[in-house]
């Protein structure tokens, strides 16, 4: 997109900070919790206290969301509450948010470069696996079993693992690997073993594959580029696909995690302000808008097999030969 039109779009947009966005999140987190409890509470032994699992998956997600914009510094114009909101809300959603911050920016730095962005290493990486991985991979994928979802974060704490193992006296790194594990820890201690084995856990398998169908449409089927091509935030459009859902999903449960193209071209812009970029950026941009209406793609994608869904694309749409 041409710079001229990219600063005219932001400007015509108020995208001043609202000073009570992190309370309101705090009120609407409470809220949610005390639902959750009083669900689980209220209903006994009866089949409605399972309403508690799509309710704490929606906290859990909502806290991913979170912590994303607190790695864009987009929660408050203090670092030090950005760092303890990431932190705080990575742990809740199984993430350590120092590192988790690293691997993010270079995913903004590198958007669509299938040889430098961390978040499509897998597209490089499975035409490299072993046939009988692949099928495995593929089966789960088709049954809705969120087993992509799941590697990646053990992926991804490896890779974290391996960051404080360079950086010891890094508390940042230290104190974002331990408020997971500290976290989830005691909060399997301190509630009811009903609670934890028929609520708690299984809303983070549901979390999981909410990762895959809310994320995975975000950049897979869409042009790569290789080598050490990087574009600027103005042409991102072209690597990424905004979803479009209801206005209460897309506010109250993904926090606007959905705008992805307007989030890649304007990544500092604050979550609550995404909807308001939308049809200025999709006007600006007409036919060259990816965008992908109330889960089309991952209903058309279940069925396909791995090697068909993460196939690379050229910027012509047509599919790379060889993305290994």
């Amino acid at each position: 997109m041409n710079n001229a039109v990219y600063q005219k779009i932001r400007a015509s947009v108020n995208l001043s900070r609202e000073p009570y966005s992190l309370a309101i999140f705090l009120t609407q987190n409470a809220v949610l919790t005390a639902c959750v409890f009083a669900v689980w509470t209220i209903s006994g032994n009866s089949i409605s206290r399972f309403f508690a699992i799509p309710l704490l998956t929606i906290l859990i997600f909502r806290h991913f969301s979170f912590m994303h914009e607190a790695v864009h510094n987009a929660v408050s114009h203090r670092k030090w509450i950005n760092d303890a909101c990431g932190v705080f809300s990575g742990a809740v959603c199984l993430l350590p948010f120092e590192p988790w911050k690293r691997s993010h920016l270079e995913h903004h730095l590198w958007a669509g470069n299938i040889d430098k962005d961390p978040v499509t290493a897998i597209i490089t990486a499975f035409p490299a696996m072993h046939k009988l991985t692949q099928s495995t991979l593929s089966f789960f994928w088709r049954i809705w079993f969120p087993m992509l979802a799941c590697l990646q974060y053990g992926v991804f704490w490896w890779l974290a693992s391996k960051i404080f193992l360079k950086k010891r006296k890094s508390w940042p790194v230290l104190i974002s690997l331990a408020a997971p594990i500290a976290l989830w820890s005691l909060t399997s201690l301190l509630v009811p073993a009903g609670f934890l084995f028929t609520a708690l856990l299984p809303s983070l398998l549901l979390y999981m594959i909410a990762v895959e169908v809310v994320n995975f449409p975000h950049h897979l089927q869409l042009p790569q580029n290789r080598g050490t091509t990087r574009l600027p935030p103005s042409d991102q459009y072209q690597i990424a696909r905004t979803c479009l859902y209801p206005k209460w999903f897309a506010g109250f449960v993904v926090l606007n995690f959905n705008y992805h193209i307007e989030h890649h071209m304007y990544p500092d812009v604050p979550w609550y302000h995404l909807e308001k970029l939308h049809q200025k950026v999709k006007a600006e941009l007409g036919s060259h808008y990816n965008s992908d209406p109330y889960f089309n793609w991952i209903l058309e994608n279940k069925p396909q097999p791995m090697g068909e869904v993460l196939k690379a694309r050229n910027k012509n749409g047509s599919k790379m030969s060889d993305a290994a």
